[in-house]
Protein backbone atom coordinates (compact mmCIF):
# COMPACT_ATOMS: atom_id res chain seq x y z
CA UNK A 1 0.00 0.00 0.00
CA UNK A 2 1.30 3.28 -1.02
CA UNK A 3 1.87 5.96 2.01
CA UNK A 4 0.76 9.52 1.04
CA UNK A 5 2.85 12.52 1.59
CA UNK A 6 1.27 15.23 3.81
CA UNK A 7 1.46 17.67 0.55
CA UNK A 8 -0.55 14.42 -1.11
CA UNK A 9 -2.89 13.97 1.74
CA UNK A 10 -3.48 17.82 2.19
CA UNK A 11 -4.77 18.14 -1.59
CA UNK A 12 -6.72 14.91 -2.06
CA UNK A 13 -8.86 16.23 1.42
CA UNK A 14 -9.01 19.83 -0.08
CA UNK A 15 -9.99 17.98 -3.01
CA UNK A 16 -12.67 16.24 -1.53
CA UNK A 17 -14.26 18.98 0.62
CA UNK A 18 -14.86 21.37 -1.81
CA UNK A 19 -16.42 18.33 -4.03
CA UNK A 20 -18.89 18.01 -1.50
CA UNK A 21 -18.92 21.23 0.16
CA UNK A 22 -18.32 23.57 -2.44
CA UNK A 23 -15.32 26.40 -2.07
CA UNK A 24 -17.01 28.77 0.15
CA UNK A 25 -17.30 26.13 3.09
CA UNK A 26 -13.76 25.38 2.82
CA UNK A 27 -11.79 26.11 6.05
CA UNK A 28 -8.01 25.47 6.98
CA UNK A 29 -9.33 24.18 9.91
CA UNK A 30 -11.23 21.17 8.08
CA UNK A 31 -8.67 20.50 5.72
CA UNK A 32 -5.80 19.79 8.62
CA UNK A 33 -8.86 17.30 10.18
CA UNK A 34 -9.48 15.48 7.13
CA UNK A 35 -5.78 15.10 5.89
CA UNK A 36 -4.82 14.31 9.91
CA UNK A 37 -2.44 17.25 9.99
CA UNK A 38 -2.28 20.34 11.33
CA UNK A 39 -2.44 23.94 10.45
CA UNK A 40 1.51 24.63 10.19
CA UNK A 41 1.77 21.54 7.56
CA UNK A 42 -0.79 23.73 5.43
CA UNK A 43 1.04 26.94 5.65
CA UNK A 44 4.38 25.02 5.37
CA UNK A 45 3.41 23.39 2.22
CA UNK A 46 1.51 25.82 0.03
CA UNK A 47 1.72 29.76 2.16
CA UNK A 48 -2.64 30.17 2.85
CA UNK A 49 -5.60 28.51 1.62
CA UNK A 50 -5.58 31.01 -2.04
CA UNK A 51 -2.06 28.89 -3.13
CA UNK A 52 -3.53 25.54 -1.83
CA UNK A 53 -6.74 25.76 -4.18
CA UNK A 54 -4.72 26.88 -7.19
CA UNK A 55 -2.39 23.76 -6.56
CA UNK A 56 -5.81 21.28 -6.32
CA UNK A 57 -6.89 22.82 -9.74
CA UNK A 58 -3.34 22.59 -11.40
CA UNK A 59 -1.87 19.57 -10.77
CA UNK A 60 -5.52 18.21 -12.76
CA UNK A 61 -5.91 20.91 -14.89
CA UNK A 62 -2.14 21.49 -16.07
CA UNK A 63 -2.37 17.34 -17.67
CA UNK A 64 -5.50 17.96 -18.89
CA UNK A 65 -4.67 20.47 -21.61
CA UNK A 66 -1.14 18.90 -22.23
CA UNK A 67 -2.97 16.04 -23.26
CA UNK A 68 -5.87 18.00 -25.44
CA UNK A 69 -2.46 20.52 -26.75
CA UNK A 70 -0.49 16.99 -28.09
CA UNK A 71 -4.07 15.62 -29.53
CA UNK A 72 -4.21 18.91 -31.51
CA UNK A 73 -0.66 19.01 -32.72
CA UNK A 74 -0.86 15.25 -34.04
CA UNK A 75 -4.31 16.40 -35.32
CA UNK A 76 -2.71 19.28 -37.54
CA UNK A 77 1.12 17.79 -37.77
CA UNK A 78 2.05 21.46 -35.32
CA UNK A 79 0.91 23.40 -38.15
CA UNK A 80 -1.76 25.85 -36.72
CA UNK A 81 -2.76 26.91 -40.26
CA UNK A 82 -3.69 23.63 -41.48
CA UNK A 83 -7.52 22.09 -41.59
CA UNK A 84 -8.50 19.17 -40.07
CA UNK A 85 -11.47 16.86 -39.61
CA UNK A 86 -14.21 19.15 -37.09
CA UNK A 87 -14.92 15.53 -35.47
CA UNK A 88 -11.50 14.55 -34.49
CA UNK A 89 -10.70 18.47 -33.38
CA UNK A 90 -13.88 18.04 -30.66
CA UNK A 91 -13.15 14.60 -30.10
CA UNK A 92 -9.31 16.06 -28.40
CA UNK A 93 -11.14 18.60 -26.79
CA UNK A 94 -13.80 16.76 -25.24
CA UNK A 95 -12.63 13.16 -24.93
CA UNK A 96 -10.06 13.98 -22.81
CA UNK A 97 -11.77 15.88 -20.18
CA UNK A 98 -14.22 13.06 -20.33
CA UNK A 99 -11.46 10.32 -19.57
CA UNK A 100 -10.56 11.64 -16.07
CA UNK A 101 -13.76 10.59 -14.76
CA UNK A 102 -12.96 7.34 -14.63
CA UNK A 103 -9.17 8.08 -13.80
CA UNK A 104 -8.54 8.02 -9.71
CA UNK A 105 -5.28 9.17 -10.51
CA UNK A 106 -7.02 12.71 -12.57
CA UNK A 107 -9.28 12.51 -9.42
CA UNK A 108 -11.87 10.82 -11.45
CA UNK A 109 -15.12 12.16 -10.22
CA UNK A 110 -14.33 14.16 -7.19
CA UNK A 111 -12.37 16.20 -9.19
CA UNK A 112 -15.09 16.28 -11.41
CA UNK A 113 -17.36 17.46 -9.03
CA UNK A 114 -14.82 19.92 -7.74
CA UNK A 115 -14.73 21.64 -11.65
CA UNK A 116 -18.16 22.07 -11.76
CA UNK A 117 -18.09 23.73 -8.32
CA UNK A 118 -15.76 25.81 -9.76
CA UNK A 119 -17.91 26.89 -12.81
CA UNK A 120 -20.76 27.16 -10.70
CA UNK A 121 -19.46 29.49 -7.92
CA UNK A 122 -17.36 31.12 -10.45
CA UNK A 123 -13.95 30.54 -8.64
CA UNK A 124 -11.59 33.12 -9.14
CA UNK A 125 -8.92 30.62 -8.94
CA UNK A 126 -10.28 28.59 -11.98
CA UNK A 127 -10.48 32.58 -13.64
CA UNK A 128 -7.14 33.07 -13.34
CA UNK A 129 -5.82 29.78 -14.00
CA UNK A 130 -7.61 29.46 -17.79
CA UNK A 131 -6.99 33.55 -18.08
CA UNK A 132 -3.10 32.81 -17.61
CA UNK A 133 -2.23 29.62 -18.20
CA UNK A 134 -4.93 27.94 -20.64
CA UNK A 135 -6.75 30.55 -22.40
CA UNK A 136 -3.60 30.25 -25.32
CA UNK A 137 -4.78 26.36 -25.88
CA UNK A 138 -8.53 27.20 -25.99
CA UNK A 139 -7.81 29.79 -28.77
CA UNK A 140 -5.50 27.12 -30.30
CA UNK A 141 -8.83 25.01 -30.32
CA UNK A 142 -11.50 27.85 -31.47
CA UNK A 143 -8.85 28.22 -34.12
CA UNK A 144 -9.16 24.89 -35.55
CA UNK A 145 -12.65 24.82 -35.29
CA UNK A 146 -12.74 28.44 -37.44
CA UNK A 147 -10.79 26.42 -40.01
CA UNK A 148 -12.67 23.63 -40.09
CA UNK A 149 -16.10 25.79 -40.17
CA UNK A 150 -15.62 29.00 -43.09
CA UNK A 151 -18.96 28.98 -43.36
CA UNK A 152 -19.27 30.37 -39.57
CA UNK A 153 -18.33 33.94 -38.49
CA UNK A 154 -15.44 33.83 -35.25
CA UNK A 155 -17.47 35.92 -33.27
CA UNK A 156 -20.52 32.46 -33.79
CA UNK A 157 -17.83 30.01 -33.28
CA UNK A 158 -17.20 31.71 -29.66
CA UNK A 159 -20.71 31.35 -28.39
CA UNK A 160 -21.29 28.08 -29.63
CA UNK A 161 -18.16 26.88 -28.02
CA UNK A 162 -18.58 29.00 -25.34
CA UNK A 163 -21.67 26.45 -24.89
CA UNK A 164 -20.26 23.37 -25.64
CA UNK A 165 -17.74 24.05 -22.82
CA UNK A 166 -20.98 25.04 -20.57
CA UNK A 167 -22.25 21.35 -22.12
CA UNK A 168 -19.18 19.41 -21.42
CA UNK A 169 -18.48 20.60 -18.17
CA UNK A 170 -22.53 19.72 -17.23
CA UNK A 171 -21.71 16.69 -18.22
CA UNK A 172 -18.26 16.42 -15.74
CA UNK A 173 -20.45 17.08 -13.21
CA UNK A 174 -22.62 14.09 -13.59
CA UNK A 175 -25.44 16.35 -13.60
CA UNK A 176 -29.22 15.22 -15.14
CA UNK A 177 -27.98 12.42 -16.80
CA UNK A 178 -27.66 9.86 -13.18
CA UNK A 179 -30.87 8.52 -13.49
CA UNK A 180 -29.75 7.00 -16.96
CA UNK A 181 -26.43 6.07 -15.92
CA UNK A 182 -28.07 3.46 -13.45
CA UNK A 183 -29.63 1.69 -16.76
CA UNK A 184 -26.28 0.64 -18.10
CA UNK A 185 -22.92 -0.31 -17.78
CA UNK A 186 -20.36 2.22 -16.80
CA UNK A 187 -18.29 1.83 -19.08
CA UNK A 188 -21.44 2.04 -21.77
CA UNK A 189 -22.53 5.15 -20.34
CA UNK A 190 -19.20 6.80 -20.47
CA UNK A 191 -18.36 5.79 -23.62
CA UNK A 192 -22.00 7.01 -25.19
CA UNK A 193 -21.69 9.97 -23.16
CA UNK A 194 -18.02 10.82 -24.97
CA UNK A 195 -19.98 10.03 -28.43
CA UNK A 196 -23.42 12.07 -27.85
CA UNK A 197 -21.48 15.19 -26.77
CA UNK A 198 -19.30 14.97 -29.34
CA UNK A 199 -22.09 14.90 -31.90
CA UNK A 200 -23.75 17.36 -30.21
CA UNK A 201 -20.92 19.78 -30.66
CA UNK A 202 -20.74 18.97 -34.29
CA UNK A 203 -24.02 19.28 -34.96
CA UNK A 204 -24.06 22.75 -33.56
CA UNK A 205 -21.27 23.85 -35.38
CA UNK A 206 -22.21 22.85 -38.72
CA UNK A 207 -25.63 24.73 -38.64
CA UNK A 208 -25.24 28.19 -40.36
CA UNK A 209 -25.17 31.11 -39.12
CA UNK A 210 -28.59 33.42 -38.72
CA UNK A 211 -26.32 36.49 -39.86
Amino acid sequence: MTTLSTKERILNSTEKLIAENGFAELSIRKISQQAHTNLAAINYHFGNKQQLINQVLERRLNNLFQVREKMLHDLNQGDSQQTCNLEQILHAFIAPALYMINDRHQGGKVFMKVLARAYAEQSESLHELLATRYTPIIKEFAEAIHLACPHLPRQTIFWRFHFIIGALTYTMGDFGASSLSKQMPEAEYFNQSVEELIQFAVASLTKPSAQ
